[in-house]
């Protein structure tokens, strides 16, 4: 009985430390982060589409040491986005109505500007609203677009 009990601990403890695995996008996709953004060191996450034929790497890393930024890439190494946080102070005035408007102030997150490979900006603004997690975008003039449930 004890080895069984004991053969159970080191299989259960096996796949606890393969969940702190890191991914490692390939070398297109290293390459073109590291170009682009030479001396940051990201931690990467990937997506998949509805199609498994796409494929979005995220590389998420600090652009200051209070701001966080990401970089998605697609499977090609082609640049797609940047996202990087602002203070809610740096939104345009639109979305900052739009939100105190529809969102208590404690449910405000994170914001970002986003900027994608054909250099159209938008705003996202990370909040909270009946115990589930939205990202709320915003155009460039700060005019609500939609809101994606994230969790």
């Amino acid at each position: 009985m004890k080895n069984i009990l004991l053969l159970a601990f080191f299989i259960y403890s096996h796949f606890l430390i393969g969940q702190n695995a890191t991914l490692v996008p390939p070398e297109n996709i290293r390459t073109a982060f590291e170009n682009q953004y030479p001396k940051k060191k990201p931690i990467w996450d990937i997506e998949y589409s509805s199609k498994n034929d796409d494929v979005i790497f995220e590389a998420k890393f600090n652009e200051t040491p209070k701001t966080i930024a990401f970089a998605r890439y697609d499977k090609n190494g082609n640049f797609k986005a940047y996202k990087g946080q602002i203070l809610l102070n740096k939104l345009p005035k639109k979305a900052q109505t739009y939100l105190k408007a529809n969102y208590p102030v404690k449910s405000l997150k994170q914001f970002f500007a986003v900027n994608d490979n054909l250099n159209v900006r938008t705003y996202e603004a990370a909040v909270i609203k009946d115990s589930k997690f939205y990202n709320v975008i915003f155009d460039q003039d700060g005019e609500f677009y939609k809101r994606v449930q994230i969790r």
